[in-house]
């Protein structure tokens, strides 16, 4: 059995539904030239058109669509696109919230997921769009207008940390090793110019955003926050740290203490403390900010 490259199921708007009726499969046989068929079943309609060799109907009962496929109710209510062909995909239309969702597999030589919304005259006013090759880079990437997470609350990249691992543990400060290109070590010193950020996850704070680039020098197993907010192992040495007070490495391994000197503060500062510490060590919220 051969069927065209377009079906459309559309309500017949111009009569009262049915609350029930049965739905009946008619087979069809018809030759190559055929051009239109159209079959009404009280409120909706069954069309064929164009080059019925488009589709097919196997010997296993099985219907392939070559082309397209189009599922309608009431137009302004929304309807369901199937295409096949050169660019298979899937597109939903919601006529009443003026939304579309739409699943390419071949969209301009990528896989793609695209969510749009559009105001009452049709315009584009939002959409996330998720591309698997952009642009041919064979890089994917996702473009929308915002963007919120939920799940962690700092910037945070891969580096491998040159220490032994039994020593990484979060919260600590970590500073450019300057025997590793690209890696990092334990902080071990006051004011450390080459402080460079927090081990992520003390506390239960966790990453928002991670990055890092596979097959280089800007990767690695360990996270480390950079910016955002994170707790921080730190202590008194340098006196009690208060709210808003300037941060800095300390004589201990991996801890900061407040930074009181302003001169060698310049470039070893970690961020600001959100939270107090009178006196000891333990954890201290911090706003991550190089300076």
């Amino acid at each position: 059995m051969i069927l065209g490259p377009d079906i459309d199921l559309l309500e017949n708007t111009g009569h009262n539904m049915k609350t029930n009726f049965c739905v009946v499969f008619l087979l069809f046989f018809f030759s190559s030239y055929s051009q239109e068929l159209i079959y009404n079943l009280d409120t909706s309609a069954f069309t064929i058109i164009k080059n019925p060799a488009d589709t097919v109907m196997t010997a296993d009962d099985n219907i392939r669509f070559y082309k397209n496929f189009r599922v309608r109710g009431n137009i302004e209510k929304g309807y369901v696109q199937m295409g096949s062909g050169d660019n298979p995909n899937l597109v939903l239309v919601d006529g009443q919230l003026n939304q579309n969702v739409e699943l390419w597999s071949n969209l301009n030589g990528s896989g793609a997921i695209r969510l749009y919304n559009y105001d009452v005259n049709g315009t584009e006013v939002s959409r996330i769009s998720l591309i698997t090759n952009y642009n041919g880079s064979q890089d994917a990437r996702i473009i929308t207008d915002e963007l919120e997470i939920k799940g962690g609350s700092d910037l945070a990249e891969l580096f491998e940390i040159t220490n032994e691992k039994d020593r990484i543990k979060p919260g600590l400060l970590v500073a450019l090793d300057p025997d590793s290109p690209g890696q990092l070590r334990i902080s071990e010193s006051a004011y450390d110019r080459n402080i460079a950020g927090v081990i992520s996850g003390a506390n239960g704070i966790k990453p928002g955003i991670l990055m890092g680039q596979e097959g280089t020098l800007a990767n690695g197993g360990d996270l480390v926050t950079i910016s955002g907010r994170t707790y921080v192992q730190c202590n008194t040495l340098g006196g009690p740290i208060k709210i808003g007070d300037l941060l800095t490495s300390s004589p201990v391994p991996g801890e900061a203490m407040k930074a009181g000197k302003r001169r060698k503060s310049r470039g070893a500062v970690i961020g600001k403390a959100m939270s107090n510490l009178d006196q000891g060590s333990q954890y201290v919220l911090v706003l991550v900010n190089l300076q």
